[in-house]
Order: C-alpha cells, then sequence, then structure tokens
C-alpha cells in the first residue's frame, strides 16, 4: 500500500515540476500528434454529374424550392460499389448560411435527396432523413439527386456559401 501511495506521490511530483517548468518558458510551444489509418476492403465510389442549381429557380414567397424528384435544377450524383450492396447515405438535413461579408442576413436551407437504380429522376424515391440505408442496384449502381428548400426571409444581398456533404459506407 505505501508503494502505491510513493508512486502516486512521485507520478505527481513529475506532473507538477512538468508544470512549473512550462510556466517558466518565455516561448510556450503546442504540439500534437494523430495517426490515422483506413482499411479500404471495397471501392464505394460517388461521381458529380450536376451541381445543384440554387439561382435559376424562380423565388416565390421568399423561398427557392428544388424538388430532387421533378425539379431539373437538383444537383445528381452516381454511387457505384458491389451489386446488391447495402450502404448508408448520410447528409445534413438542415443548415443556417451566413451572409460572409456583413454577417447580418440568414438563409435557412433544407436539404433532401431522392435516390433510384436507373437515371430517371421522376421515378426516384424520397429520402428525407439525414441517414438512410438503402441497396445498391444489381449492376452497383444508385443515382441520387439533391433538392433544396432555401427559406430567403432573413436575407440581405450579399454572398452566402455552404458545402453539402454527402457520407457514404457500407453496412
Amino acid at each position: 500500500m505505501n508503494r502505491i501511495l510513493l508512486y502516486t506521490f512521485i507520478l505527481f511530483i513529475g506532473l507538477t515540476w512538468k508544470g512549473v517548468a512550462q510556466e517558466n518558458d518565455i516561448i510556450r510551444k503546442a504540439t500534437l500528434s494523430v495517426r490515422a489509418s483506413a482499411i479500404v476492403n471495397d471501392n464505394l465510389r460517388m461521381l458529380t454529374i450536376r451541381n445543384i442549381d440554387l439561382i435559376a429557380p424562380a423565388v416565390e414567397e421568399n423561398r427557392i424550392l428544388v424538388s430532387p424528384i421533378t425539379s431539373p435544377y437538383a444537383g445528381l450524383f452516381k454511387i457505384t460499389g458491389n451489386p446488391k450492396a447495402r450502404i448508408r447515405i448520410t447528409f445534413l438535413q438542415r443548415e443556417t448560411l451566413v451572409e460572409t461579408n456583413d454577417q447580418i442576413g440568414e438563409v435557412q436551407a433544407e436539404y433532401n435527396l431522392s435516390a433510384a437504380f436507373e437515371d430517371l429522376q421522376n421515378q426516384s424515391m424520397l429520402l428525407d432523413v439525414g441517414e438512410v440505408n438503402v441497396n445498391l442496384s444489381e449492376k452497383g449502381v444508385l443515382f441520387v439527386w439533391l433538392g433544396a428548400n432555401l427559406d430567403l426571409s432573413d436575407a440581405v444581398p450579399g454572398v452566402y456559401q455552404s458545402e453539402f456533404t454527402i457520407e457514404l459506407e457500407y453496412i
């Protein structure tokens, strides 16, 4: 028992001494080392075929609506992987875009996706939750359309920037 107390006391003294030595340094330094690794068993790829167009659609009642199922302005992606594989698609459903220069205007953005095995947008199925599990086709393909609902009620003229991210993983 006394040895455990002695080791604990020595460890405490060592940590305290290191803290005092750092306080006396004129120049403080910070070092951080992070290791990361990944193992890729199978390739799961996504190709952007068309970016979402938020400029061309008409503004109606302070809103821009781009349906992933019916709008020609929806973004389009092609996901390829193992035939009939089950994958998880994760994306941010809602965000607030702040005007980049004066930061006084805001745009409320709500994103939604639809998906189909073939490049047939009007037959795609709505994926209206931020995380969904779906299968790839027998050919290992899934087409995904990106739509948006933008509320411009609190927007002012300016620049609003965002980066939409879709995460894909085999499950």
